[in-house]
Parts: C-alpha cells; sequence; structure tokens
C-alpha cells in the first residue's frame, strides 16, 4: 500500500513539467508568428516596430484597405511586389486618412505620402504617384510618421525578400 500512495508525487510532478514544456512550445510559435507580422523601421530616435499584415497578391493589393473604419496604433499594411518601378495607390472606398511610405528594395524610406480617404459614391478618387521607384509601400494611420519621427532616408528591416 506505501508503494502506490509514494506514486502519486511522481505522476502529479510528471504531469506537471508535461504541461510546463507543451506551454513553452505553444508560447515559442507563437512568437515566430508574431515576429513573421511585425517589421522594424531604424530612425534617427530609435527602432520603430509595427504590426502588419502583407499584401502581396494582386488580389490583397487591389483591397488594400478598403471598408475599414479604423486601423489598430503601431499597425499597418505592407504591399510587396516583385520588382521595384514607380507605384501609384488610390484611395477608393477608404474611410481613414493614411500615410504612404514608399521604399526601396533595400529598404530605404524613399517617400512618405499622405492619403486622403475617397469615401463610397465618390467618382473622382486622386491618384498618388511615387517619384522614385518603390518595391514596398507601407500604408499607416496618418500622423503615424510624425509621431514616431520616421524621415524619408530611414531604413526599413525586411527579411525573406
Amino acid at each position: 500500500m506505501v508503494l502506490i500512495e509514494s506514486k502519486r508525487p511522481f505522476v502529479m510532478i510528471f504531469t506537471i513539467l508535461i504541461a510546463i514544456s507543451v506551454g513553452v512550445i505553444i508560447y515559442q510559435q507563437y512568437q515566430k508568428f508574431t515576429e513573421k507580422n511585425s517589421i522594424t523601421i531604424y530612425t534617427g530616435a530609435g527602432p520603430v516596430e509595427i504590426h502588419v499584415e502583407y499584401a502581396q497578391t494582386p488580389e490583397k493589393q487591389k483591397q488594400g484597405l478598403m471598408g475599414r473604419a479604423s486601423m489598430p496604433k503601431n499597425s499597418g499594411m505592407l504591399f510587396v511586389f516583385p520588382n521595384e518601378k514607380q507605384r501609384s495607390f488610390w484611395m477608393k472606398d477608404t474611410l481613414i486618412p493614411l500615410e504612404a511610405l514608399f521604399i526601396s528594395s533595400k529598404g530605404v524610406i524613399n517617400e512618405i505620402t499622405s492619403l486622403m480617404p475617397c469615401p463610397p459614391k465618390t467618382f473622382n478618387c486622386p491618384v498618388y504617384e511615387s517619384i522614385n521607384p518603390a518595391r514596398f509601400v507601407l500604408e499607416v494611420n496618418a500622423g503615424f510618421t510624425e509621431r514616431t519621427k520616421i524621415v524619408e532616408g530611414d531604413i526599413l528591416e525586411i527579411s525573406g525578400f
């Protein structure tokens, strides 16, 4: 009888160790996921981390941020193109004011442009064109670059592209 009771602490400790191990593995996988959806811009004032949605397919690029009433603070949409060339954007059916950061294939921010909303049923939405070639375009909430001190010439860390 004493032998059976003495196994309980070992079983309990073993169960707790397994639960902790599973928790660590889940946390590590979560960290990898969140890192993949975060980018960093290196500014003179220090690094700025931004949670991004990627727009890599033509369908996602066409949809962009249309129809959204808001976007979380420190978030944005990163448009990834296969090559570097002059880019054109418009704000058809976009409800929130944005800023577009036109970025070279080396990660240098070439231009920052303010984009004004063009709500539904508006027919003459302006087109915003980059002056310099860009491979990436990052759309963020209006005022984000001023608040975080991001300026042209700052560097976006882009891994995997």
